[in-house]
């Protein structure tokens, strides 16, 4: 009786961990892997805290991530030419886009779109709108831009949880690295764990929705209007574009309401993409890079391109003319 039970537990567990199994090496089969070392560094220098490493490539999911002379994803910025047009981008991961060929991210296709434009990608992976604001401040008014668009994730941009975590790095109270549970490793959990862990705890209300990330939301609203007030003072158009995650569009309504009543409340009209791309109808999986990894794909990006190019080529247009 005893030996019967142990062989059917046995074959209970081969049933469960078998198919398993499968999908794990289904997924590192057909999932490109990534390489490279740190594309990142840690500094108290700046009040960014994080920047990323200038001249360095790396590889995401199979494409080269490479960052120019002032360490952002761009080619060589070099000296304005004559007629010209500037666009400086602000943004995080979703306008970085690794993962995704340097001529089919959204800055790049933007460049393409726009007659005599030069759009110079000083995204930062993870950055919210106070580093946008450090960015502009230290980088990005150097470079003389006719414009700025700030390329704003409402998802987790009005918060300071991972900007704190970024200066306990910077000041050597935590590791850039935390150390990981094996399973961790595991594209299983990679791909479905966290998004089941997620799911688990908004239902049991034990976790903290993205809706509801909103620690640190006056700093970074405070970062929004100090955007617009360089931009005034320096005669820089602006531009402010709010970017749905590839996840639940419906859900994201509520905060994309906020996130626009602030900017009401600073005097920008700010421009609405998720609606955007509800409106069209589009399937959100069909816009995710991979099954481990929900950072925006080719087809998100060019969504992106297409709906920004007429308002930013009516706006160069303006600037040209004077009557922005």
């Amino acid at each position: 009786m005893k030996k019967l039970i142990a062989i059917n537990l046995l074959v209970a567990a081969a049933v469960l961990v078998v198919p398993l199994v499968i999908l794990e090496i289904y997924l590192r089969a057909t999932v490109p892997a990534s390489s490279g070392g740190s594309l990142y560094e840690f500094t108290l220098d700046t009040r960014r805290y994080k920047l990323m490493r200038a001249n360095t490539a790396v590889t995401a999911f199979g494409k080269e991530l490479r960052t120019n002379e002032l360490g952002f994803r761009d080619r060589a910025i070099a000296p304005r030419q004559p007629g010209e047009f500037r666009i400086a981008v602000l943004g995080d991961s979703f306008t970085v886009s690794a993962g995704v060929e340097q001529e089919a991210i959204f800055t790049s296709l933007l460049e393409k779109r726009l007659a005599r434009t030069r759009v110079i990608n000083l995204a930062v992976g993870g950055y919210n709108i106070v580093q946008y604001a450090l960015v502009l401040q230290e980088v990005g008014l150097a470079l003389q831009p006719d414009l700025v668009l700030v390329a704003l994730f409402p998802d987790n941009d009005v918060t300071n949880e991972t900007y704190d975590a970024n200066l306990r790095v910077a000041s050597g109270q935590a590791s850039a690295e935390p150390a990981q549970a094996w399973y961790e490793s595991l594209y299983l959990q990679r791909a479905y764990g966290t998004r089941l862990q997620t799911k688990l705890s908004g239902i049991f209300g034990t976790g903290n929705p993205s809706s509801q990330k909103t620690g640190g939301w006056e700093q970074n609203a405070a970062a929004l209007k100090a955007i617009a007030a360089m931009a005034r003072q320096h005669g820089i158009a602006l531009e402010v574009v709010l970017l749905p995650h590839t996840w639940n569009f419906e859900r994201q309504r509520p905060l994309f309401a906020r996130v626009q009543k602030e900017c009401a409340a600073v005097g920008i009209a700010c421009r609405d993409l998720l609606e955007r791309f509800i409106a069209r109808g589009v399937a959100e999986a069909s816009l995710r890079l991979n099954a481990l990894d929900a950072h925006p794909n080719e087809r998100y990006n060019a969504i992106v391109a297409e709906e920004l190019a007429d308002l930013l080529s009516r706006r160069s247009q303006l600037v040209r003319t004077g009557s922005q």
